[in-house]
């Protein structure tokens, strides 16, 4: 998939996530990657894994794994008539961040997803239910 496919909203279902494979545990089953842009998620049914990519250039990469336990909720914001994606928010224990005024707060799982991919992002709901809440 070209780049330009990805700008308007091509994502990719199954993407090729091997940085993951160096994280996964010999019991660890993906079940389904999710790419957008430069960024993906990667349901595993022992948890979450979020591959972020920074930079122009692409070569530092956060990976972030959210065990099966610590996902507590999902949320997902439609595209509205002049927004160009839908909000995907996994809420999920042990994600902290520091507040201005001190103390920290648990964030959210917080994607968006271009909004010719909706199809997607409900399928990701989906999963996240299935595997994960219920």
């Amino acid at each position: 998939m070209g780049l330009f496919d990805k700008v308007v909203g091509h994502a990719e279902v199954g993407g090729d996530v091997s940085i993951v494979n160096e994280y996964l545990f010999e019991n660890e089953e993906i079940i389904q990657t999710f790419t957008f842009l430069r960024d993906s998620i990667v349901l595993t049914n022992l948890g979450i894994y979020v591959i972020d990519v920074q930079g122009l250039s692409g070569k530092k990469v956060e990976v972030k794994f959210f065990p099966k336990k610590t996902i507590k909720t999902i949320s997902f914001e439609s595209a509205g008539t002049l927004d160009f994606d839908v909000d995907i928010k996994i809420g999920v224990d042990n994600n902290p961040t520091i507040l201005a005024e001190g103390g920290s707060v648990s964030m959210p799982i917080s994607f968006k997803v271009p909004k010719a991919q909706t199809n997607e992002a409900k399928q990701i709901i989906h999963l996240v239910k299935k595997h994960y809440l219920i």
